[in-house]
């Protein structure tokens, strides 16, 4: 089932819930109105039965004698009930009910119109002694509404009306009710279909393109896009970012690669060149030897670093290592340790208000040592170092030559060096690894002229508190 298929049901299942409750709310008020009017004509009948009602006069002598012979079932009562439409009192009965007397014992004695049947158990017959009581009952043609009433002599009267008109107009509501249940279902589902057609879209698309992106490889297939501001819409941008990102990590891996081939295949040449040599080696002498083997154990050395250097680059700094609250000081302070006595250089650490930042830890101390060992590198032997700290920003000082104007922002790209910097040892690979580091952390790098006289070169990551 498709997510749009599951909208329309979705959205059918709750419009159909909603006409079922609607509906049966109602049926339910207007049978209830329906029934309470006709529960009103009974009670009005009866109430005419009570001696203080009849002709809006006291009950005569007569008048009792008449209800005695009413209630009595005199042998031609019925027929002269029946034939004179009259009761007791001569007035004009309505035969739209149905009515029949009972005596005390609720024993039906006498049936005017048409039999009825309905409850004359005691309980009903004591409470209609004291006022009159409405029950349910049925005829040979349907349900009826019965009233029973007690007269003034020792018996009760029942009147039924028919509940035809009732039915008929609740079967006519449930069939309206279901028509138009059918049609707001059928209208709802078709709006749906076409607002999940649009609000699906975006999404179809995304599916589109990550098959053809998992069938073909090509990172470069773009995602239709949504101007929406919706989640769907910000799906789909975050889609195309995360697809350029790629598109633009696998560009930067070919490009390393590319670089890499290129800047490994001068240390292999004097490899393969000093071997050749040594192949030769009685027609060497033992200086000539000698200066054959340093020279290889030098191009080792700096094949070493460069593969260790190429590995880092390549290592995705977020997946080495978790986020953890750091300070800058607490990272250096091994960092330069290590340093000093390795180089047997004055490095001194400057540092401000140490403010926490989430970072990785040793990814942080990588950057720091490249910086390090990039200013013991290019300054002057014996010359001091220092590490200025402010918060998250990291700044190394030399007293080097310094870096051109021109060249502060190439510095950090890889395998770029310097033109006054290429005959000495490196890759060009240290402060494109601080690069990676800082911007992996949302910080960036830079580099300007330092006070010290060299260059000043580092990074700032932000800090926890902004």
């Amino acid at each position: 089932m498709t997510l749009r298929v599951r909208i329309v049901a979705v959205v059918s299942i709750v419009v159909a819930a909603v006409v079922l409750v609607v509906g049966v709310s109602l049926h339910r008020s207007t049978e209830s109105s329906l029934v309470g009017e006709i529960d009103a004509d009974l009670l009005e009948r009866a109430e005419a039965l009570r001696p203080e009602r009849v002709a809006n006069r006291p009950v005569s002598e007569e008048d009792l004698e008449r209800l005695q012979e009413f209630a009595g079932f005199g042998p031609d009562l019925g027929a002269r009930f029946r034939g004179g439409r009259t009761d007791p009192f001569g007035r004009t009965v309505g035969f739209d009910v149905l009515a029949r007397v009972l005596d005390g014992d609720g024993v039906v004695r006498l049936v005017l119109d048409t039999e009825f049947e309905a409850s004359t158990d005691e309980a009903l017959l004591a409470d209609a002694l004291v006022e009159p009581v409405l029950s349910d009952g049925s005829s040979p043609d349907g349900d009826v509404r019965v009233v029973t009433a007690a007269l003034p002599t020792d018996g009760f009267v029942q009147y039924a009306r028919p509940l035809d008109e009732v039915n008929a107009v609740l079967d006519s509501l449930r069939t309206r009710t279901v028509l138009i249940g059918l049609l707001a279902i059928a209208g709802a589902g078709g709006l749906a279909w076409m607002l999940a057609g649009r609000t699906v879209r975006p999404i179809r698309d995304l599916t589109e393109a990550t098959e053809y992106v998992a069938a073909t490889g090509d990172l470069d297939q773009g995602v239709k896009a949504t101007t929406s501001g919706d989640e769907v819409g910000r799906l789909s941008a975050s889609f195309t970012s995360m697809l350029d990102a790629l598109s633009a990590s696998r560009r930067q891996q070919h490009q390393l690669v590319m670089d890499a081939s290129h800047e490994l295949r001068t240390p292999l040449t004097s490899l393969r060149t000093n071997v050749d040599v040594l192949q030769r080696g009685h027609e060497l002498s033992s200086e000539d030897r000698d200066a054959v083997v340093a020279d290889l154990d030098a191009e080792l050395g700096e094949l070493s670093d460069l593969v260790a250097e190429l590995v880092d680059l390549a290592t995705d700094v977020r997946s080495g290592e978790e986020l953890a609250p750091i300070t800058l000081p607490e990272v250096a302070e091994p960092v330069v340790e290590r340093a000093r006595r390795r180089t047997e250089r004055e490095i001194a650490i400057e540092t401000g208000r140490a403010i926490v930042l989430e970072a990785r830890p040793e990814a942080v101390a990588r950057a720091i040592r490249n910086l390090v060992d990039n200013a013991a590198k290019f300054s002057p032997p014996g010359a001091p170092i220092r590490v200025e700290i402010q918060g998250g920003r990291l700044t190394v000082h030399d007293q080097g030559a310094g870096v051109p104007e021109g060249e502060r922002e190439r510095i950090f790209d890889r395998f770029h060096r310097v033109e006054s910097s290429r005959t000495l040892p490196g890759s060009g690979l240290g402060l494109a690894i601080v690069r990676q580091v800082a911007e992996a952390h949302g910080g960036e790098v830079f580099a300007g002229p330092s006070p010290d006289g060299g260059a000043a070169i580092g990074f700032s990551i932000p800090t926890v508190d902004g």
